[in-house]
């Protein structure tokens, strides 16, 4: 595991505008793009189609609001692909909620979670009666979650703001359910920062030997979305358990650095 204990502040520019859904005149002069508008859902699409998956996620109130339906949800994608990158949002999760906010996604599966069993292909097994269906992405997750009720919340590679299941932090920063949180991404060539509530919780060399060796002993599912580290891919949008509400989704892609 590699961990951090956060502690730097972050930048001034990280200040939100009145309107967490527009872009202020510096940040277009900048060349930030706002990923979503607060009104549309333009921009995004299912993982399986190039629709959008109505009724899992909806846009309320300048809001983008995912949840399950009934036994079934599923991540929302962005249409467009990045690599190299700042992303900022904000979110609020509901109690006891889990979700996330991952990047270079390269594929999606249709999976089954039953009670006490490891996740399966969505028709390999007989599913029970309390059994939920996902089509979920692979790529790096920011990890969001409820810490106090969900028992992620209890272990550093799991909590709000990690690499899940990747790299932890052992500090409390994420506000309760229900409260709003502002949080950051930086990805630059193989640098990788995660920022909450303006305190960087994560800092990870992505060639280093300490994530090598986090990488190989991670379970199958995470190990899978390394493959896609050197690609332009999609961002997407998690549901898992609980509502999750977002706002002020905002990138800024940074120039490719030339390699040495």
């Amino acid at each position: 595991m590699i961990a951090l204990v956060a502690g730097l502040s972050a930048p001034a520019s990280l200040a939100q505008s009145p309107d967490a859904n527009q872009l202020t005149a510096e940040e277009r002069a900048s060349g930030w793009e706002l990923l979503f508008d607060g009104k549309t859902t333009k921009g995004w699409r299912s993982p399986g189609s190039e629709r959008f998956p109505d009724g899992y996620w909806v846009v309320e109130d300048g809001l983008l609001r995912g949840a399950a339906v009934g036994n079934r949800a599923t991540d929302l994608m962005t249409t467009g692909v990045y690599r190299d990158f700042e992303l900022r949002f904000d979110w609020k999760i509901a109690p006891g909620g889990n979700s996330g906010v991952k990047y270079l996604v390269g594929s999606s599966q249709k999976l089954v979670f039953d009670v006490g069993k490891p996740p399966s292909l969505e028709g390999t097994i007989t599913p029970g009666p309390d059994a939920m269906f996902m089509e979920v992405t692979s790529g790096l997750e920011y990890q969001l979650l409820d810490d106090e009720r969900h028992p992620d919340g209890k272990k550093s590679t799991t909590r709000s703001g990690s690499l899940y299941e990747l790299a932890g932090f052992d500090r409390n920063v994420v506000r309760p359910a229900g409260q709003w949180n502002q949080s950051r991404i930086l990805l630059n060539r193989n640098h990788l920062e995660h920022w909450l509530n303006g305190t960087q919780v994560i800092s990870v060399d992505l060639t280093s030997v300490a994530f090598q060796e986090a990488a190989a002993n991670a379970p199958p599912r995470t190990r899978r979305a390394l493959q896609y580290l050197d690609k332009e891919r999609s961002i997407a949008l998690q549901t898992h358990t609980g509502a999750i509400w977002f706002r002020g989704i905002k990138l800024h892609r940074l120039p490719a650095t030339p390699a040495p």
